[in-house]
């Protein structure tokens, strides 16, 4: 499961080490992290074309939703996070606490806690949600860091399917796992699906429903696999379901 990292973390002075570190974190929890960093743009048209286009490529978005220069999260992440929300994709963030907005406004600019308007007289949101609305209703989001969050996404995720028979569960993740990195890029194969229905004698309709059933479900951690070994224990995985009907 591919996961686009919103945030300002990109502005941070250790910006690359923070992104090793939360590549790492969401390896342990099944994922794969995509983050600004990973394009390398560097004209604002480009940053933005590369933003978006990983946003269209991740199942799901973590947001780093933390105040960032004032009172509300970073603007773009913002703007990422309503992206992703109308391309229809999972979108979480984190907050270190959950502070009301109104407690927070006032709290910065050193006002009573119970004041319903800011400094400038604009009324404050007072919805006893932590951040605006429009916000706080499309994304589930939790107290803490990054590590809560993947932990909240992995839990909203369906139960990971199973067969009655634990090789037929593996021979599943098997070839979702070729036809994810066929889709990736990662295998030279330009019909995958059809290179499935001939290795496990299963028609499409079939594999179609095997993605249907693992779709939005991150796959065991493959550290070190090569193409190759996808593609051995691919072949190998239908040979064994073959013999399993």
């Amino acid at each position: 499961m591919k996961i686009y990292l919103a945030g300002p973390d990109v502005f941070r002075p250790d910006a690359e080490d923070w992104a090793n570190q939360a590549r790492k974190l969401c390896r342990q929890y099944g994922c794969e992290a995509l983050t600004p960093l990973d394009h390398g743009a560097t004209t604002p048209a480009t940053i933005c074309a590369g933003n978006l286009a990983l946003i269209r490529t991740a199942d799901a978005l973590v947001a780093n939703l933390n105040p960032f220069r004032g009172a509300e999260p970073d603007s773009g992440t913002v703007f990422e996070l309503g992206y992703a929300v109308a391309l229809g994709k999972p979108v979480h963030g984190y907050l270190n606490d959950m502070e009301i907005l109104r407690a927070r406004v006032n709290r910065l600019e050193h006002a009573d806690p119970a004041r319903s308007h800011d400094d400038r007289g604009m009324a404050i949101e007072d919805l006893a949600l932590p951040l605006n609305l429009m916000i706080a209703a499309s994304a589930r989001i939790v107290a803490g860091g990054l590590a809560d969050c993947l932990q909240s996404l992995r839990d909203a995720l369906p139960a990971e399917p199973t067969g009655t028979d634990p090789r037929e569960r593996l021979a599943h993740e098997a070839a979702i796992r070729y036809l994810r990195w066929a889709e990736e890029g990662r295998i030279a194969d330009r019909t995958p699906l059809a290179t499935i229905t001939h290795q496990f004698k299963v028609d499409e309709a079939t594999v179609q429903q095997w993605v249907a059933a693992w779709s939005g479900i991150a796959l065991p951690a493959a550290e070190g696999y090569l193409p190759e070994d996808v593609i051995r224990k691919m072949k190998i995985s239908g040979r064994q379901f073959r013999h399993l009907s």
